[in-house]
């Protein structure tokens, strides 16, 4: 085999370094032979470096025996495909995802009929006009797209992100994964399925999917994932969503379904994750859904109706991922939930939770996110919640708490977000925070104190990326820009504070070489 890859080629990347014309081309990183006969039947090119046009004429075609051809992530100038791929008709897997490629999609490769997975995804370029970027997509229209897939009766998987969608796709009879994701511009309905269908992942996240959910929903009795979330549907959950037996991921979120959660709901044995976060539905959860025993993502932002974190929830034992924001909760910490000890992310923002903060939560030695932002706690924050050992993200702002005078053996702590904003603390408490040595992003604003308050300190936090103090009317002291020890800091918030001595020596250069954002303002 003889590849003219010196005409793409950009760079000493190592997968190279072994293709030797004088050489057994079955030797070289990235090509596979048939053991046999020793033809060429594997090309995996991706991530190369390869660069410029993807010529009509490259011996890449002579490759008849070619079964799996990857050149993901490579720069193909913004070339078109070539139609000479169609010469290659034995071709299983072709990969030209993330190459630069725009143009029609040529119907010669309509041809390659033993085709079980195509992802032309993320191909697009850019070019400078007037200031402005515009990014040209990969044109798969309609037209092409209809004759195209007619022939590809054994296509398994297909991924078109940020293309149009073919309408006929679902007819496609032993099509099991279709990914349209993250596409804004796609329009396109949910059909009819059939029974026969093979499919078994269907992703249409971030799209403009629209029309009525379909009843037909229950025929696709293979699915394992469905994720319609950010689309634009309406209409009743089907009760008939029940019958999809293999179902282990379900993400409805934000896509303006509407009516009562189905009792039926909770038959979904094999579900590990479960959003139905932002919709329309009203009344409370089926008590049914506490039999989900294998789930561990569970979303339930802003569409319970319940005054107290519904009990049946201590039944999902295997949980490790709990969102329900934003549901107006009348009542305090359910403390049951510090029983299940899989949990790594908790997240009750926006809601009325109330009394104290348990110390109990310090129990769930695998939480790495604690968020109970805006909500209505009081008293003292417990010491113990800052020696979870696991504990990366903690969200208290807008509260009404107390923090500790002190922190203690915290010198471990792996914590590098800690948002406290709107809470009370005295000037202690605020020098020992220095402890907590791999913060990376701190909130502290509108928290006033008595006293100056000494910036250096902040400084000896060696990793802080982002410092916001603002809204506080405090005295800030020592504010020095020509700093060098806090090498990492971008963000930087005083606003609506008082400043004492000089920020900056203008004889020496500017210390925070990575500082982009910086408010001041009075």
């Amino acid at each position: 085999m003889y590849f003219d890859y010196n005409d793409y080629y950009n760079g000493s990347y190592p997968e190279m370094m072994s293709w030797k014309v004088d050489s057994d081309c079955c030797s070289w990183d990235g090509v596979t032979c048939d053991a046999e006969n020793g033809e060429v039947i594997g090309l995996d090119l991706s991530n190369s470096w390869l660069y410029g046009p993807l010529n009509s004429n490259s011996n890449l075609f002579s490759l008849r025996h070619l079964r799996k051809l990857n050149l993901d992530s490579n720069n193909f100038s913004s070339s078109t495909i070539p139609s000479e791929f169609g010469q290659l008709v034995r071709l299983t897997h072709l990969n030209l995802s993330f190459s630069f490629l725009h143009g029609p999609i040529p119907l010669e490769i309509s041809w390659l009929s033993n085709l079980v997975s195509l992802d032309l995804s993320f191909n697009y370029f850019k070019y400078f006009v007037g200031g402005d970027y515009y990014y040209k997509l990969l044109d798969l229209r309609r037209i092409h797209l209809e004759a195209l897939f007619q022939n590809m009766t054994y296509l398994r998987a297909l991924h078109l992100n940020k293309g149009k969608f073919p309408s006929d796709i679902f007819l496609l009879p032993k099509i099991q994964v279709i990914n349209l994701s993250y596409n804004r511009e796609l329009v396109g309905f949910l059909p009819k399925f059939w029974s026969f269908s093979s499919l078994k992942e269907l992703r249409l996240w971030t799209t403009n999917f629209s029309g009525e959910f379909t009843n037909s929903i229950d025929n696709l009795g293979s699915l394992n994932v469905l994720d319609l979330s950010e689309t634009n549907l309406f209409g009743e959950l089907p009760n008939s969503i029940s019958n999809l037996k293999s179902l282990n991921y379900l993400d409805l979120s934000s896509s303006n379904i509407s009516g009562a959660s189905p009792p039926s709901i909770g038959n979904l044995s094999q579900l590990t994750y479960l959003s139905l976060s932002y919709n329309n539905l009203h009344g409370q959860l089926p008590s049914t859904s506490g039999n989900l025993a294998k789930l561990t993502h569970l979303s339930l932002d802003n569409i319970l109706y319940y005054r107290e974190v519904p009990s049946f929830l201590g039944n999902l034992t295997q949980l490790e991922d709990l969102s329900l924001s934003n549901n107006n909760f009348d009542c305090g910490f359910p403390i049951w939930l510090t029983n299940i000890t899989k949990h790594r992310s908790i997240v009750f923002l926006r809601n009325q939770l109330k009394g104290k903060i348990p110390s109990e939560i310090s129990r769930l030695p695998n939480l790495s996110s604690l968020d109970l932002s805006q909500s209505s706690f009081i008293e003292a924050i417990p010491s113990v919640l800052f020696t979870i050992p696991s504990l990366y993200t903690l969200v208290l702002d807008q509260n009404q708490l107390i923090l500790p005078l002190k922190f203690q053996n915290i010198s471990l702590s792996p914590l590098y977000y800690l948002g406290l904003s709107e809470n009370k603390m005295n000037e202690l408490m605020l020098g020992s925070i220095v402890n907590f040595t791999k913060l990376q992003y701190l909130r502290l604003s509108s928290i006033n104190l008595e006293g100056m308050v000494e910036l250096n300190n902040f400084f000896k936090l060696k990793e802080l990326q982002s410092l916001d103090l603002s809204e506080a009317q405090n005295e800030l002291q020592n504010l020095d820009l020509s700093n060098n020890d806090i090498e990492e800091l971008r963000i930087l918030v005083l606003r609506a504070n008082r400043f004492h001595g000089p920020i900056w020596d203008p004889h020496v250069n500017f210390g925070l070489s990575k500082l982009h954002v910086i408010d001041l303002n009075s």
